[in-house]
């Protein structure tokens, strides 16, 4: 029998050969805008948030460019041998490739990577028994009982109790706080050393949950900036302050996501049209009432220290610092205006607000940046 195949024409094979040289031109030009944008302080993380998942294996394969780019900080380039890993390549369409180089090039500095750190470092940090960041025995054991609390209040399914657990939690945390900043009476002060670590918040209302973030970080002596409309921000701070903003950022914020759903409210809104008003208002009204909240638990547990006196000029010592650092890293800062006149909306954010379990969210971070 005999068989008949078709080659392919020449002008296909001259078609087939001009858009691999094409797709492989473009990959050449995503790695070098990779390695810029790795100069101007982006990690693995922040381009994965911006870009999607489909760019991990390019990242991998620009990681050595990264690494040996004498203009990348060191901060940054330990983000990037820790957050970058091998991974099977995906098939890429030429305008996914387009799209992402396009990006790549358009990316802003970032201008915390002088002191950046991310949750595995602080992980580190914590673990080291001789490090200024390690926890002891006392302190574990505080974390522990935080957490049992914590637990014990989202199972019961009496109201009032719950707030009473939850409020016993929070001010545990803050007196920790106070711990952490006293020195024994004789002991030479020390410095405080500033770490910068980020959030990346996906939308919409991305500029609604920054508020809720700057809330938590205001509460807790830090400072947050929004470095990127693609919802990246920074926190800066003390390690142990940096790592409880962020910490609890994560649970308030799916918490507020949780409660702006399924209030009566919401279901109202959506009835008369106004889904976007009354969600405009409920996000404001439930960030500022948060950090009201914290700031009250705060003054409450110092109020039950003896020696508060003390701990509070370190603490306000600590605020000061990361708002002079904040200064320096971002002289032309500018503030962030909002607004709302949904009236339904305002009320069931602070009552959501009040109904939330002000606890952290350590697990679950550790499983998203693993």
């Amino acid at each position: 029998m005999t068989t008949h195949h078709l080659s392919p024409a020449p002008a296909d094979l001259h078609l087939h050969r001009v858009r691999r040289d094409h797709e492989q031109a473009l990959v050449d030009q995503i790695l070098a805008a990779t390695a810029t944008a790795a100069c101007r302080g982006w990690t693995p993380d922040d381009l994965r948030h911006v870009l999607g998942n489909g760019v991990a294996h390019l990242l991998f394969l620009a990681h050595h460019r990264v690494t040996a780019a004498a203009a990348t900080t060191e901060s940054v380039r330990r983000a990037w041998r820790r957050q970058c890993h091998a991974v099977d390549p995906l098939p890429w369409a030429v305008t996914e490739l387009e799209n992402w180089l396009t990006t790549l090039r358009e990316l802003p500095l970032l201008a915390d990577e002088e002191i950046l750190t991310d949750l595995h470092q602080l992980h580190e940090r914590e673990e080291d028994p001789d490090g200024p960041d390690g926890l002891d025995g006392q302190q574990r054991r505080a974390a522990h009982r935080i957490a049992g609390l914590l637990r014990k209040a989202e199972s019961t399914t009496f109201d009032a109790e719950a707030e009473t657990l939850v409020a016993k939690a929070q001010q545990l945390r803050q007196r920790h706080r106070i711990d952490t900043a006293l020195t024994p009476p004789g002991s030479p002060a020390t410095s405080v050393e500033l770490l910068a670590l980020r959030v990346r918040m996906s939308a919409p209302w991305i500029r609604h949950q920054f508020l809720l973030l700057a809330q938590i970080a205001g509460a807790n002596s830090c400072t947050a900036v929004l470095l990127s409309a693609h919802g990246i921000a920074t926190v800066i701070g003390e390690a142990g302050d940096v790592r409880h903003t962020v910490d609890l950022f994560a649970s308030l914020n799916r918490q507020c996501a949780h409660f702006m759903r399924i209030s009566a409210g919401a279901h109202e809104a959506s009835r008369t049209g106004q889904t976007t008003a009354y969600r405009r208002a409920f996000l404001l009204a439930y960030a500022s009432r948060i950090g009201a909240l914290l700031r009250e638990a705060g003054a409450d547990a110092a109020e039950d220290r003896e020696d508060s006196d003390r701990a509070l000029p370190v603490l306000a010592e600590r605020s000061a610092a990361a708002e002079e650092r904040t200064r320096q890293l971002f002289p032309a800062l500018r503030g962030i205006s909002f607004s709302s006149r949904h009236a339904r909306g305002h009320r069931d954010g602070r009552v959501a607000a009040g109904r939330s379990h002000l606890r952290g969210d350590r697990a679950g971070l550790d499983r998203r940046s693993a």
